[in-house]
């Protein structure tokens, strides 16, 4: 079992729940040597300090859709102890008591896990976690110590699946505060709308930690629904049992192989074995598995058997239209194709099918013209989804993108959808359509206008144009839309811009102009 990268595997397929994965990558902002921080304390030192460290640790993830309904819930619990060595700097650490749950069924780790981490100052750095497979679930140990981590004398940054982020720590008595001094997401075309996060920490003897509470929570919007995702981390130092830890095998935990599913793996002869199946798939997101329950139900429903499925079994929704998905094959588009036809099929379900059209990967033309043919009906509930699914096909099938560039290019000039079709533009991430945006900066189409800034602020050679559309026109909701583009994506801003946009500041009335670039400012990398 495997914890997923959560946000990239939650826009492939936006209701199936999915597992956090937490990256372990970190680095300090003023670099030092390796010898510098391995170097040992005086051994006078050493005998004055706390040798012992002993903590609870809980770490869950939630994904909540419309209607707050619960997605997706797992809880990871431990018991960690650690002990320093006697050069002052190693300390050798085990975890016990694990436990692992997803949706409120136990999954199955490790009884120990044993490990080897330095400590410099207060921080936790060069983490060992004997040979554990990368993709293992607990690899989130790695997370937990850069979160145990601060230092008051320097920023630290850290990085995780989507961003970087550098940290500034301020202690008062014994608690310990952090604020963000910069970030930057790596995929300006995978970050969520809005992300807010909480770390305090309560510091004992020699900063040791006492007590941690973390609560991460981003906002993602895919296809006008809105999801949040949240993590909360909480831990707190408990009593120890006498117990000395040894130096373990630097291949100690080599052993604990992800499981990986192979389609020779997987037997699916009837229903009860294909709902088993679907559990699984809803789970674990393997592509392996997803391609035979795909194929399975290719060969053994029709269209209507199908979408009865869907009726009846609402919670494997996701996950059939998942497996179709990415079965690849003509009968599975065709398939899906009829799903969304079909008078029978849900609105919500029609809009999961057409993000899945989207994302098919081997389009032909006839998820292209169903796609269109629901768009040409203004009234129909699932207009947008299509129309911001086929400016999605021309990125995901090279094969379709020359006629999803043409079918847009039509609604551009003929200013059909115009607004939705500017964000279907900003999907096919096609060069061509995105040169023809700029002259709705300066139009008369509102929703066109504002999100031709929204799509074209992601792109530092259209940032100037932006600008000056901003200073024509400096209306709130622009100039909101705008910064917070900007800070999202992690785009730096030209001197001309800056120089533009600070005479706007400084010259505007609007409190709301004025506090939005304030905010863009003061994010900005310095």
């Amino acid at each position: 079992m495997k914890i997923k990268v959560l946000i990239a595997a939650f826009l492939v397929s936006v209701l199936m729940i999915v597992y956090l994965v937490l990256s372990q990558a970190s680095d300090v902002d003023a670099k030092k040597s390796h010898a510098q921080r391995a170097q040992t304390l005086p051994s006078e030192l050493v005998t004055q300090q706390q040798k012992e460290l002993s903590l609870m640790v809980q770490v869950e993830s939630s994904i909540v859709g419309a209607n707050q309904v619960m997605l997706s819930h797992s809880t990871l619990t431990w018991h960690m102890l650690l002990q320093r060595q006697d050069d002052g700097h190693v300390w050798l650490g085990q975890l016990s008591n694990i436990r692992y749950t997803q949706d409120g069924k136990p999954v199955p780790l490790v009884a120990l896990l044993p490990f080897s981490v330095h400590r410099n100052k207060n921080r936790f750095v060069q983490l060992d976690l004997l040979g554990l497979p990368n993709e293992h679930t607990l690899q989130v140990v790695g997370q937990i110590f850069n979160l145990l981590s601060y230092d008051v004398d320097q920023p630290l940054t850290y990085s995780d699946a989507l961003r970087q982020v550098k940290y500034s720590y301020h202690q008062t008595g014994n608690e310990v505060k952090r604020s963000i001094v910069t970030q930057s997401y790596f995929d300006t075309q995978r970050q969520p709308l809005t992300e807010q996060e909480q770390w305090q920490l309560l510091a004992g003897q020699q900063g040791m930690v006492k007590n941690l509470n973390y609560t991460n929570q981003r906002v993602w919007e895919q296809q006008q629904q809105r999801y949040i995702v949240e993590q909360t981390v909480a831990v707190s130092e408990v009593p120890a049992h006498k117990t000395t830890l040894l130096a373990a095998n630097a291949r100690a935990n080599a052993h604990l192989q992800v499981e990986t599913i192979t389609e020779t793996d997987i037997h699916i002869t009837s229903k009860e074995t294909l709902d088993q199946s679907l559990e699984q798939l809803k789970e674990s997101l393997s592509p392996e598995l997803a391609k035979v329950v795909g194929a399975y139900l290719i060969e053994n429903y029709g269209a209507y058997e199908i979408q009865a499925l869907l009726d009846m079994q609402p919670q494997f929704s996701s996950a059939i239209i998942y497996a179709l998905q990415k079965l690849q094959t003509t009968e599975a588009e065709a398939m899906l194709v009829d799903l969304l036809q079909l008078e029978q099929t849900t609105d919500l379900d029609k809009h999961k099918v057409a993000m899945a059209l989207g994302r098919f990967g081997a389009s032909s033309e006839l998820s292209l013209h169903a796609l269109q043919s629901i768009v040409q009906q203004p009234g129909h509930q699932v207009a947008n989804t299509a129309l911001l699914s086929i400016g999605t096909m021309a990125h995901f099938s090279p094969e379709q993108a020359h006629n999803v560039a043409s079918y847009l290019a039509e609604n551009l000039s003929a200013r059909q959808n115009l607004a939705t079709t500017v964000l279907a533009v900003g999907n096919s991430k096609d060069k061509g359509l995105l040169a023809q945006l700029p002259a709705l900066l300066h139009g008369h189409d509102d929703g066109a206008k504002l999100n031709s800034i929204k799509v074209l602020s992601k792109y530092g050679n259209y940032q100037e144009e932006v600008v000056s559309a901003l200073l024509n026109a400096p209306h709130p909701k622009y100039v909101a839309a705008f910064t917070r583009t900007i800070m999202e994506s992690g785009q730096s801003l030209s001197a001309a811009s800056l120089s533009k946009l600070k005479q706007l500041q400084q010259t505007t009335n609007n409190p709301v102009i004025r506090n939005k670039l304030a905010e863009l400012f003061t994010a900005l990398p310095t």
